[in-house]
């Protein structure tokens, strides 16, 4: 069994002590990461699926590779729609913390996709990542797949939050349509638990470490759920078993009337 922790849209700020709403995200970033080892241990792979930063500088990527380097785990970084991919490969892609697009652990392939629209909220997946996707499938059948990305490929119920979804989702689904193997797609983004399925393969979306949207809004609303991540483990016979955990703290903590999202 593998053992995978998914931590997804910390948004840490140029300063270690910045807040967004109200939030110091860098705090509860570390935090997720402290109670995920102390409660589950021996990670084998970490996945941070983008929105890593809020307002991309260099300075807010270096804590984070730092912060990671910390747990001597290979972790794999995905941008999402506010970070600086150019950034984050010039500074991740060393050592234990990188930008890599695949990565397997014994019988799984995980294959990391770029979603980013540079400019857009939303996301797309251009030519070039859904034929590196068909590539990998084609190549490795034998494996079986998780798939990770940052922006959701099918409608999370919250209006305003699908229109920043995948644009080209359909040519997506017709990509992994008839490859058995793949098992999971996950994504950050919604700051919300998403679990659907489609094609038998389950559609995954995980809260943030920071804050979250609440369920089925019309417009932009906070929840007032506190921060999260999700565990994934990896069977030998191609299962998988996944939970979601919130940091224990107090929703007092959490204050939402500051700056503006």
């Amino acid at each position: 069994m593998n053992k995978i922790l998914q931590i997804t849209d910390p948004h840490i700020l140029p300063e270690a002590d910045g807040t967004l709403l109200g939030i110091e995200t860098e705090k509860y970033f570390r935090q997720a990461l402290d109670h995920a080892h102390q409660r589950f241990s021996g990670f084998d792979l970490i996945l941070l699926t983008g929105d890593l930063a809020q307002d991309p500088c260099p300075d807010s990527y270096l804590r984070v590779r730092q912060i990671l380097n910390h747990y001597e785990t290979p972790s794999i970084c995905l941008p999402g729609n506010h970070d600086d991919f150019a950034q984050m490969q010039a500074i991740f892609n060393q050592g234990l913390v990188s930008c890599q697009r695949y990565h397997q652990l014994k019988n799984w392939q995980i294959i990391c996709l770029n979603s980013q629209k540079p400019g857009f909220p939303g996301g797309l997946l251009n030519q070039g990542e859904l034929n590196f996707l068909s590539e990998q499938l084609h190549r490795h059948s034998d494996l079986f797949t998780l798939i990770a990305l940052h922006h959701h490929c099918i409608a999370s119920g919250s209006s305003w939050m699908d229109t920043m979804m995948i644009e080209n989702s359909e040519e997506f689904f017709a990509c992994v349509a008839n490859h058995p193997q793949i098992k999971a797609i996950i994504c950050g983004h919604v700051h919300q638990v998403l679990e659907k399925e489609r094609h038998g393969i389950q559609l995954l979306g995980t809260p943030a470490s920071c804050f979250q949207f609440k369920p089925g809004c019309r417009q932009f609303a906070l929840d007032d759920k506190p921060p999260g991540y999700r565990v994934i483990e990896l069977d030998n016979d191609g299962s998988f078993q996944t939970q979601v955990a919130w940091l224990p703290i107090h929703l007092d903590e959490l204050d939402f009337n500051s700056a503006g999202y």
